[in-house]
């Protein structure tokens, strides 16, 4: 996560809010991020002006270009705070004041990230590596919102951080504060319907185990297509044309995920903190074309390699002598499709086929970069798209919900507000992608809620804690 590590940051005071303030962060090194193409490395290191500076010395001709494209990531997050305000904004308060709240911001949202960086560098490579963790957003170049780049740029800009414990500690805290307040978490529930009223106003949740659970107000977390085609009941009058919208917008990229469990410390391994996003060669918009073109014959274009058991400074109090590693290749739905509607752990032959190639194919990646790690492993199980429909309720194997697309941003029904009274959405869809941009829509949601700016509710930190951090 970026951010957390300023006291007085928006993050980091929600996440202070929600879970207490017993979350705690450990730094990861000034290098959060090596881009690897074939065989060259480029480094992500903290702070822009050393960002930069880094990427000018790379790219000693591009200084311009460079200097341009920082430019425009900060220019980008300055228009959109005001942008996800409107979000959270009534009907006709919303459409009064979107040109206002939301054109600047559209003007950086409404072009492709490859539209934008065509306008000031013909150099393939420093696009490459400017785009080098599209993954984050989860959607090449040429289909993502220049506007989403900027905010996830942004976001890491300043440094990465880890959250100590590891990340099952957000869940953790989130809950205790929960209970705290006299609500409640359940785990392996599924909700079958919101419940709506005599005046179809949401009040409550119906699950599909019978229990009903009734509540002034329903917030949704599901996705704005789940919430709106599977858990309105029949005949709701649903808003139409935002379904058609974001079923036209459609989901953002699959990706396959193997979990790595090995005997040995981080140290032992040589597994580092920062994260390594590899590529086969430059352009990401071709590599995942000519992928895509043919999945079954062509390795996967990019990778994303994490060791949490690097990055936690108490991995070892809690897994002594152990060490995890996790990858990710970006796939393509089509290899996964021919299995929809099979049972998990009886898809048959071919799909544990498919399984083992892939599976191989991510091992031959972490044993490039870690080959200590040969002879250590213990346990690996791959989560294939088909994982992420069966436990996130997805249709397409995605985990970042609808594609950050320039259509997406253009949507104005796209908020925190539903057609249905006392019915609202939260998380990425209301916002933007990840951890961050699901806190904020969560933040967006309240505020729709109560009515009000809910961060203006949240203390600030003392300021000579910031200025020590």
């Amino acid at each position: 996560m970026g951010e957390v590590h300023r006291p007085n940051s928006g993050l980091r005071r929600i996440f202070d809010h929600i879970t207490g303030g017993r979350l705690e962060w450990a730094p990861m090194p000034e290098v959060y991020n090596r881009i690897i193409i074939g065989e060259r490395e480029y480094e992500y290191p903290a702070g822009a002006d050393r960002f930069k500076q880094r990427m000018i010395e790379y790219f000693p001709d591009e200084a311009e270009a460079i200097s341009r494209y920082v430019e425009l990531v900060f220019a980008a997050n300055r228009a959109a705070k005001p942008f996800f305000a409107q979000h959270s904004l009534p009907g006709p308060e919303a459409e009064e004041h979107y040109e206002a709240l939301c054109a600047p911001f559209r003007a950086f949202s409404d072009r492709t990230v490859t539209e934008v960086l065509a306008d000031f560098t013909a150099n393939e490579e420093l696009k490459t590596v400017l785009c080098g963790h599209f993954g984050d957003d989860s959607l090449t170049p040429d289909r993502a919102s220049f506007a989403m780049h900027a905010m996830l740029i942004r976001h890491y800009i300043d440094g990465a951080n880890f959250p100590i414990g590891g990340s099952g500690r957000i869940a953790e805290t989130v809950s205790d504060v929960i209970r705290t307040a006299g609500g409640e978490v359940l785990i392996a529930s599924e909700v079958a319907s919101v419940l709506l009223d005599e005046h179809e106003r949401a009040c409550g949740v119906t699950m599909t185990d019978g229990r009903i659970f009734r509540a002034p107000v329903v917030i949704s977390n599901a996705g704005a297509l789940n919430t709106l085609t599977r858990l309105l009941p029949e005949g709701a009058a649903r808003d139409e044309r935002l379904v058609d919208a974001c079923e036209k917008i459609g989901p953002s990229l699959t990706w396959v995920v193997l979990n790595i469990g090995l005997r040995g410390t981080a140290d032992e391994l040589g597994l580092q903190a920062s994260n390594i996003w590899a590529h086969q060669g430059v352009s990401v918009d071709a590599q995942f074309a000519a992928y895509e073109a043919d999945p079954e014959h062509r390795p996967m274009p990019a990778y994303f390699l994490t060791a949490a058991s690097a990055k936690d400074p108490r991995w070892q109090d809690r897994h002594p002598g152990r060490s995890t590693i996790d990858i990710a290749g970006v796939t393509t739905w089509s290899l996964f499709e021919p299995f929809t509607g099979t049972e998990r752990m009886r898809r048959g032959p071919k799909y544990e086929e498919l399984k083992q190639r892939l599976s191989q194919e991510l091992l031959d990646q972490v044993l490039r970069f870690h080959p200590k790690a040969e002879g250590a492993i213990e346990h690996m199980e791959l989560a294939t798209p088909l994982s992420f429909n069966h436990f996130l309720g997805r249709t397409h194997g995605d985990f970042m919900s609808l594609a950050h697309t320039p259509e997406r941003f253009a949507q104005r029904g796209l908020g925190a507000r539903t057609s249905i009274p006392g019915l609202f959405l939260s998380g990425q869809d209301v916002a933007a992608a990840g951890v961050s941009g699901a806190v904020v829509g969560g933040a967006v949601a309240a505020s729709a809620v109560l009515g009000r700016d809910a961060l203006a509710d949240l203390p600030k930190a003392d300021p000579t804690k910031e200025q020590s951090a």
